[in-house]
C-alpha cells in the first residue's frame, strides 16, 4: 500500500508539472535560475512575459505582454487577502514559524508548486475590483490562461529564530498554456 501510494503521489506531481500543448491549449515551458535581488524577465517564443521581480524576502511573480510590460495580466490569481498568493514567492513561506527548520505545516503558504492564472483581457474588460471582483471574472480569465511555477531547488538564509528566511537563490520552471484558437 505505501508503495502504492508513493507512485500516486509521485505521478501526480509528474502530472502536474509537465508543460505539454493539448489539441484546445498551446504551451510554453521556461526553466531558470534568479539570485537575491535581481530581476528575473523572460520572453517566450508567443510574447508572453513572465517577470519574477525582487521583493524583501524573494520576488512577486508577474505575466504581461509587448506593449503592456508593466500591467500585471496576472494579478486576479486568488487568494487576494489573509493568506500569501502564489505570485509571492517568499522565502519564509519555505521555514517553520519559528525560522528554525523547514516548514513543518506551522507557517500557511505555497510551496514549491505556484498556480497562477492570466488572460490579455485583464486590464481591458476584466479588473481585480477588491471584493466585488466576481467569480465570473476570475473564471474567464482562468479560462483563458493558465500557468505554474515550480521551485525545483533553493537556498534560504540561515536559520535565525525570530526572523524572516528569505532566498539567496531560486531554480525553477515555468509553465504557461492558453487557448489554441
Amino acid at each position: 500500500m505505501g508503495l502504492l501510494l508513493a507512485l500516486l503521489i509521485t505521478s501526480q506531481t509528474t502530472l502536474v508539472t509537465e508543460c505539454r500543448p493539448s489539441p484546445d491549449r498551446h504551451a510554453e515551458e521556461l526553466q531558470s535560475e534568479v539570485e537575491a535581488g535581481k530581476v528575473f524577465e523572460r520572453t517566450t517564443p508567443a510574447g508572453w512575459i513572465l517577470h519574477l521581480r525582487p521583493t524583501d524576502n524573494g520576488w512577486f511573480l508577474s505575466v504581461s505582454v509587448r506593449g503592456r510590460d508593466r500591467e500585471d495580466l496576472s494579478r486576479l490569481t486568488p487568494p487576494w487577502h489573509f493568506v500569501p498568493n502564489a505570485r509571492e514567492i517568499e522565502g519564509w513561506h519555505f521555514r517553520n514559524r519559528d525560522n528554525t527548520g523547514p516548514n513543518d505545516g506551522s507557517v500557511n503558504a505555497p510551496q514549491e508548486l505556484r498556480e497562477f492564472i492570466f488572460s490579455p483581457e485583464v486590464g481591458r474588460g476584466i479588473e481585480y475590483n477588491g471584493s466585488a471582483t466576481t467569480t465570473e471574472d476570475v473564471e474567464r480569465v482562468r479560462a483563458f490562461g493558465r500557468g505554474w511555477l515550480h521551485v525545483s531547488e533553493y537556498r534560504l538564509t540561515p536559520p535565525r529564530p525570530g526572523e524572516r528566511a528569505t532566498f539567496e537563490w531560486l531554480e525553477f520552471s515555468a509553465c504557461l498554456t492558453w487557448p489554441a484558437r
